[in-house]
C-alpha cells in the first residue's frame, strides 16, 4: 500500500491562507454591520438636521401643495401649523404622516410605504423630514458594500504574500534537499550549515555526524578489500606456480587428478577475483576516474578476447549493429560487464549456436544488447538472477556472482540491466544494458558522475 506524502510547504500556506481569510472575512462582516449601523445614523443626522434648518431658515422654500419630484430617493417634509389640520406646507401631497407623535425619530406608514420620520414640535407649528425605509436600507447596504471592496482584494493578496514568504522560507530546505540528494558512498560531502535558521542547525548537524561516520566506514571497507585482494591472491598465485612447476613430475596414473586439482585452484582463483570485484563495485571503488568512453569499441574488443573461445566451441558471435554511443564510466568497469554477459551466453548457449550483439543510442541511453540461441531462463527464475550465487542450472560451471557483479556496476553508473527470454521465434535470452549518454554540452565527465 502507496503512502502519500503531503507537502509541508503546502499544508503551511493552505493554513495560514486559510486562517487569514476566516480573520478577514469575520473582519468584513464586522465592518458591514458598523456600516450598516453607521450609515443609518448618518440618514437619521441628515433627518433631523434638515427639520433644523427648515425651522430656522428654510421653512419658506416648503411649498403649499406639491405632487413630488418623482424622485423616490428623496426626502419628504411635512410643515403642520395650528390653524390648519391638513398640511401648511409639504413637499409631496400624497405623503402625510401623523402629525401627533412627538419630537424625534419614529416609524411611520404612509402612501403605502413604510417611512423613518423625524418630527420637530414647536410652539406654534410641527415640522416632519421623513425619508422611505427602503431607500435607507438600498444607500446603507450600498455604503456597507463598498467598505467591503478592500477585503475582496485584501484575500487574495493575503493568499499571495504567504505563498511567497512560505516559499522563500523554504528556499533553503529546498538547497539542502538537492545536496543531500547528491551525497552517495562515492560523493559524501558534508551539508553547508552557513547561514541556516537555527531550527535546522540541529538537523543539520545530525546528518553530517552521519555523514562522518559513512565516510569513515566506507573508508575502512575500501582498505579491507584492498588488504584482502593482496592476501587472497598472493597465496592463489603461489599455487598456480607451484602447480606448474609440479607438472613434469606428475606420474602418469596420478595427472588426472593433478589437473583436477589445477581447475579448483583456477575455479577458486576466479571466485576470489569476482568476489573482490563485487565488493569493489558495492563499495564504488575505482582505481582510475571516470571519463568518456566509446561503448562500440570496446564491445568490439570484448568480443575479440573471446573469440577464441566461440570459435572452440563452434559459435557463432558478432555485432549486428555497432551505433556510436559515448557514456562516461571507467574501462575496467563496462569491460566487466560486456565480459560477463558475453561469458554467461557462451557458456549456455550450445555449439552451433549464435550470439549477437548490438550498441544503439536512444532517449538519452546507450543501450547494449546481448542476444543468444541458448535454452533460456525459467519465468519464474527470472526475478532471482541477479541474487548473488543463484544459479538456474548447477550443471554448468560457475559461481553465480556475475549478473550481480553487473547489475551492481551499472547500478552505479545510473543505469539499468534486464535479462528477458526471447520471443522472436528463437529460442534463448536477451540481456539489454543501458547507461545514460555522455551530454554533448561540455559537461565534464566527473560531474556527470558525481
Amino acid at each position: 500500500m502507496r503512502i502519500k506524502t503531503r507537502s509541508l510547504s503546502t499544508q503551511l500556506i493552505v493554513s495560514l491562507g486559510l486562517l487569514l481569510s476566516i480573520f478577514g472575512i469575520m473582519q468584513g462582516v464586522s465592518s458591514y454591520r458598523l456600516a450598516l449601523v453607521g450609515v443609518d445614523a448618518l440618514l437619521d443626522d441628515r433627518l433631523s438636521t434638515v427639520a433644523a434648518r427648515i425651522r430656522d431658515v428654510y421653512e419658506a422654500a416648503i411649498p403649499h401643495r406639491s405632487n413630488g419630484s418623482g424622485n423616490a430617493d428623496d426626502i419628504v417634509v411635512v410643515v403642520w401649523t395650528a390653524e390648519h389640520k391638513s398640511p401648511a406646507r409639504t413637499t409631496d401631497s400624497a405623503v402625510v404622516f401623523d402629525r401627533n407623535s412627538p419630537t424625534g425619530f419614529s416609524q411611520q406608514f404612509a402612501a403605502h410605504e413604510a417611512w423613518r420620520v423625524y418630527t420637530l414640535v414647536t410652539y406654534d407649528e410641527v415640522i416632519q423630514v421623513g425619508q422611505r425605509i427602503s431607500v435607507r436600507v438600498r444607500m446603507a447596504q450600498d455604503s456597507a458594500a463598498r467598505a467591503l471592496m478592500p477585503i475582496y482584494v485584501l484575500i487574495p493578496a493575503v493568499w499571495i504574500a504567504v505563498y511567497i514568504c512560505v516559499r522563500r522560507a523554504f528556499r533553503v530546505l529546498d538547497r539542502l534537499g538537492r545536496r543531500a540528494q547528491a551525497i552517495d558512498s562515492a560523493h559524501l560531502v558534508a551539508l553547508p550549515d552557513e547561514g541556516l535558521p537555527v531550527e535546522l542547525l540541529p538537523f543539520v548537524s545530525s546528518i553530517n555526524r552521519m555523514i562522518q561516520r559513512l565516510d569513515e566506514s566506507m573508508r575502512l571497507e575500501r582498505d579491507f578489500i584492498s588488504d584482502a585482494a593482496h592476501e587472497l591472491r598472493t597465496p592463489l598465485t603461489a599455487l598456480k606456480l607451484q602447480a606448474d612447476n609440479l607438472q613434469g613430475d606428475i606420474a602418469p596414473q596420478n595427472r588426472e587428478r593433478f589437473q583436477a586439482l589445477r581447475r579448483g585452484i583456477e575455479r577458486t582463483s576466479t571466485l576470489v577475483e569476482q568476489l573482490l570485484q563485487l565488493a569493489r563495485a558495492d563499495a564504488q571503488m575505482t582505481s582510475t576516474p571516470p571519463a568518456a568512453l566509446e561503448l562500440t569499441a570496446l564491445v568490439a574488443s570484448v568480443v575479440s578476447e573471446l573469440l577464441p573461445i566461440a570459435n572452440q566451441k563452434r559459435i557463432d558471435i558478432g555485432a549486428s549493429e555497432l551505433t556510436p554511443a559515448r557514456i562516461c564510466a571507467t574501462e575496467p568497469d563496462l569491460h566487466a560487464v560486456v565480459k560477463n554477459l558475453v561469458g554467461n551466453a557462451l557458456r549456455y548457449t550450445p555449439a552451433g549456436g549464435s550470439i549477437d550483439l548490438r550498441v544503439l543510442a536512444a532517449d538519452g541511453y546507450a543501450r547494449i544488447e546481448i542476444a543468444d540461441t541458448g535454452p533460456g531462463i525459467p519465468e519464474d527464475a527470472l526475478p532471482r538472477v541477479f541474487d548473488r550465487f543463484y544459479r538456474v542450472n548447477h550443471g554448468v560451471e560457475g559461481s553465480g556472482l556475475g549478473l550481480a557483479i553487473v547489475r551492481a556496476i551499472v547500478t552505479r553508473y545510473s543505469g539499468r540491466v534486464t535479462l528477458e527470454n526471447r520471443h522472436d521465434g528463437v529460442t534463448g535470452l536477451r540481456a539489454v544494458v543501458e547507461i545514460p549518454l555522455l551530454a554533448e554540452d561540455g559537461v565534464r565527465c566527473a560531474e556527470a558522475t558525481g
